[in-house]
């Protein structure tokens, strides 16, 4: 299966290695992807728009001769599901690392809890009673200004059908599950998804590097079988039972 690895803010391509190498020896072609303008925290990202990333990811996409696995970490997460929505028909699953899928009409770091504001779309007020939300805030200021956060603009209803699996790091599934439940921003697309799974990966910011054992065999067990099966080929329970999406 092809797996197309998109790091966060910052982040290049050599940041995935641990894990691009463990998804090869497991018999995958892993990608790594460096955007335009993340290789250093100096790069000239003059005019980099939230469309040029996603035009990346999608192209990455279309090299590929099969279905593929989008992985997503962090701040990219939203980037992630904007190609989703262009290729709901060439994404087996996607997969996102300490981060959350953006809904439609959102800042793409809202997916993330940051809008480019440095406040949340929907969950200012949630931070003064939620440690959660208060501490992502906090991690995340160096990147809030970043100038590809614009409005996300989701237009296929298919890019709910695609499974997702949500790696929880820096937060808890409990903390997604009751981000769904008030229906705040970060969390506003996953009631509407068909098939979504949580997992809990206590982690730092970059679980890709500093865990890349655990973090790998979950990409693994999340991959669906060559058939195209859209369930982990281990049989394992999903965390949370599937939202039948909105008509």
């Amino acid at each position: 299966m092809d797996v197309i690895l998109v790091p966060g803010l910052w982040l290049d391509a050599s940041s995935w290695d641990g894990v691009a190498t463990r998804l090869r020896a497991a018999g995958h072609d892993a990608h790594a992807l460096t955007l335009r303008g993340l290789d250093s925290r100096t790069a000239d990202r003059q005019g980099s728009m939230l469309a040029d990333h996603v035009a990346e990811i999608t192209a990455a996409i279309d090299r590929c001769r099969g279905p593929v696995v989008l992985v997503g970490h962090a701040e990219s997460c939203g980037l992630v599901h904007a190609a989703v929505n262009r290729r709901p028909d060439r994404v087996a699953r996607a997969i996102h690392v300490g981060g959350l899928p953006s809904a439609d009409g959102a800042y793409v770091l809202s997916g993330f809890t940051l809008d480019a504001r440095g406040t949340t779309t929907m969950t200012a007020g949630y931070r003064a009673v939620d440690a959660t939300l208060a501490a992502l805030h906090k991690r995340t200021q160096s990147n809030a200004s970043h100038v590809l956060d614009q409005v996300q603009k989701l237009t296929d209803p298919r890019r709910l059908a695609v499974p997702v699996t949500l790696v929880a790091t820096e937060f808890t599934a409990d903390d997604i599950r009751r981000w769904m439940a008030a229906g705040i921003d970060p969390a506003r697309e996953l009631p509407h998804l068909a098939k979504l799974t949580i997992v809990d990966l206590p982690a730092g910011r970059w679980p890709q590097i500093e865990c890349p054992d655990e973090l790998s065999r979950i990409l693994l067990e999340a991959i669906p079988a060559q058939t195209g099966a859209d369930t982990p080929s281990t049989g394992r329970t999903p965390a949370i039972e599937p939202v039948v999406a909105d008509s």
